[in-house]
């Protein structure tokens, strides 16, 4: 019996191990073409709501929405303000590959306006309209297969499709997320992003470096919450940024999170920032 007892503890594990391994290499198997079964979705984890990204990517043959129903900033730089509002800026992706997935970002519509601090007053400008297209290629180098850690590289190109509130060259930008699951409640992040943006008024490109760490912390099935230290180095200023981004998420089901929150300033020239988001996935 003693030896029957040895073989079983022996053994077990063995076959959990074998169990596991087929399930990732027939999961491995499933493309755009051949979609996941529904049963054997991964959890539900979007980029959204804070800066810091996923680095997990959708099943095959499934999509994805991610989108901020309504967003309010507010910006200041040297007595320069500018206050935005934007309208379901979404985010649509779609599982090719068990480690791959395609994104594009519509900034579906938006309100600017700015105005300077200067004497005699400076009149007001407004803009409105819908914004620029950014195409996105996200592929997880290892993770996904309920391992603690994952990392993710994540390029990207930004289309100047918008008219009026839109960027007027095509910029490009690379992200690398990786996220530590401590347990099935909390989650640490760190990511490096990199963004070859454009700047209108110096007429000159610049390079823009923002790493970040967030947690995040499942309270209950229903609700989780996150919290963020982003910060920014703009090689055009020459100065860091800074925000402290914080909010709950409603789990309302397997397939749908509504999110809220702030992005709050910790140095003078940040954004300052209120969203309302939701995520979907079919």
């Amino acid at each position: 019996m003693k030896r029957l007892y040895c073989l079983l503890t022996t053994l077990l594990p063995l076959v959990a191990a074998a169990q596991n391994t087929d399930s990732i290499t027939a999961k491995a198997g499933y493309t755009l073409f051949r979609p996941t079964p529904r049963t054997m979705l991964r959890e539900l984890r979007p980029d959204r709501p804070g800066f810091s990204e996923s680095p997990f990517t959708v099943d095959p043959g499934h999509f994805q929405v991610e989108s901020d129903l309504l967003r309010l900033i507010n910006k200041r730089e040297k007595g320069h303000h500018e206050r935005d509002f934007y309208l379901n800026h979404v985010m649509l992706k779609l599982g090719l590959l068990t480690h791959t997935d395609v994104q594009a970002e519509f900034d579906s519509y938006t309100w600017e306006k700015q105005w300077d601090d200067e004497q005699p007053p400076q009149p007001t400008e407004r803009h409105q309209g819908f914004g620029d297209l950014t195409l996105r290629l996200k592929h997880t180098v290892f993770g996904e297969d309920g391992t603690p850690d994952a990392l993710a590289i994540i390029g990207f190109v930004r289309l100047p499709v918008g008219k009026t509130v839109g960027n007027s060259v095509t910029e490009y930008g690379l992200i690398v997320p990786f996220s530590h699951d401590f347990s099935k409640e909390f989650n640490l992040q760190f990511q490096l992003r990199s963004d070859l943006d454009y700047d209108q008024d110096a007429t000159q490109r610049y390079l823009m470096l923002a790493p970040s760490t967030a947690v995040d912390y499942e309270f209950s099935e229903f609700l989780s919450a996150f919290g963020e230290v982003v910060g920014i180095w703009n090689t055009r200023q020459n100065a860091w940024q800074a925000n402290l981004n914080v909010g709950p998420q409603l789990h309302l089901s397997d397939n749908l999170i509504v999110d809220f929150g702030t992005h709050l300033a910790l140095t003078k020239d940040s954004d300052h920032e209120y969203f309302l988001g939701v995520s979907f996935r079919r």
